[in-house]
């Protein structure tokens, strides 16, 4: 049997939500898509997960430590000279490896990748483009500005949330009609190891993810502040890497807010569930958040959400359980929300139970069948 070729472009391999996300739905594809012939192309790599696109598919292109340069060494011009075949750059001669390949389907998750998959595309005019959108409208706007010029020569879209989808159609004027939602999807991975967080018998509330503006990080601070001011026995915890601007910056504003004893920066581990799962609350502080995994775990591990209205896709999962939706950058709002939930073990109970069977339905297997679906329906075209 011919099997056709994908193409999937991720744009960086580490461990963040979008490529992980990707490589959940290649590995399915894996099991149960035999009739696909599946080619990686990565733009940025990093070791975290290298080998793990490279294992799951069947051809590997790496563009990070690419030169665009014209190679004018003496061996290039003398080949020119005998042959007539034009200088090129190292990066040129590998998207035209790329381009001898049939591929029935390019898929560019993330927008970054869009400018890439489109120069491929103008030499694979049979391929469909599929963008999966992971990033609302601040962050299309920051990492692709000519977005709205762009969109419009792709088949295909998946947004992350209905909020992505509200962004790409009124910010950028997308095709409505183009676009199906589908949920980012995690996985929960528990360890023997039981983590000591000092102080034992403190109640704890968490926030996950790398700081800086988009996830929120000086609104942590500000809402620590108004919790523990109302509540010392509560303690919050972020889990994730900082930058030194970053450290010394939050760093700076604990001492003058004076809650350094009640928050705690945890570095980024391989093993962050063990830790999420001994929370009672997760404090989705986040300004713009398509989708986070992060959430999706916290879910699946049966803490509660206080999220911000307008800020990420979690709202459209919490308002129907699970947590709070509070309106946007509502410190006060959100710190209600948190201490209701931190207090009183009938309302969280109860919150656990409906956070857990809510996030079930972000699950690699069910988020992976419902791509398929729509990979299969633009292959058919």
């Amino acid at each position: 049997m011919r099997k056709h070729k994908l193409l999937f472009i991720t744009h960086e391999s580490a461990l963040s939500g979008a490529p992980r996300s990707l490589l959940y739905f290649i590995e399915w594809l894996r099991s149960y898509r035999k009739e696909y012939e599946i080619h990686v192309l990565s733009l940025k790599s990093e070791n975290s997960l290298d080998n793990a696109f490279k294992t799951v598919s069947d051809v590997y292109f790496d563009l990070s430590n690419v030169s665009d340069k014209i190679d004018y060494s003496f061996k290039n011009r003398i080949k020119r000279k005998l042959t007539g075949v034009a200088f090129t750059s190292e990066k040129d001669r590998l998207l035209g490896e790329i381009v001898h390949n049939p591929y029935a389907l390019i898929y560019a998750n993330t927008v970054v990748s869009l400018p890439i998959a489109l120069q491929l595309k103008k030499q694979l005019s049979s391929a469909k483009l599929l963008l999966h959108v992971h990033e609302m409208a601040t962050a299309i706007e920051q990492l692709l500005p000519n977005f709205k010029s762009l969109h419009v020569h792709v088949d295909h879209f998946i947004a992350a949330s209905d909020l992505v989808k509200e962004h790409m159609v009124r910010y950028f004027g997308c095709d409505e009609t183009k676009i199906q939602r589908v949920y980012e999807c995690s996985d929960i991975l528990i360890t023997a190891d039981k983590p000591i967080l000092e102080p034992v018998s403190a109640k704890r509330v968490i926030m996950v993810g790398g700081a800086y503006w988009a996830k929120g990080d000086d609104i942590f601070l500000l809402l620590a502040k108004e919790v523990i001011t109302r509540d010392p026995s509560i303690h919050f915890y972020w889990l994730g890497s900082q930058s030194i601007e970053r450290k010394t910056v939050n760093q700076g504003d604990m001492d003058k807010l004076e809650i350094g004893s009640h928050v705690h920066f945890l570095p980024h581990t391989s093993k962050p569930h063990d830790i999420v799962k001994m929370m009672d609350v997760f404090a989705l502080t986040s300004r713009s958040d398509s989708f986070p995994l992060a959430a999706i775990e916290a879910g699946l591990l049966g803490v509660p959400i206080v999220c911000f209205e307008k800020a990420s896709g979690i709202q459209e999962i919490i308002s129907k359980g699970g947590g709070e939706v509070v309106p946007y950058l509502d410190i006060q709002k959100m710190a209600e929300a948190i201490i209701r939930l931190v207090t009183s073990d009938e309302i969280r109970e109860k919150k656990t139970d409906e956070v857990k069977k809510l996030f079930n339905n972000c699950k690699p297997d069910v988020i992976s069948e419902e791509i398929d679906i729509i990979l299969s329906k633009l292959l058919k075209k």
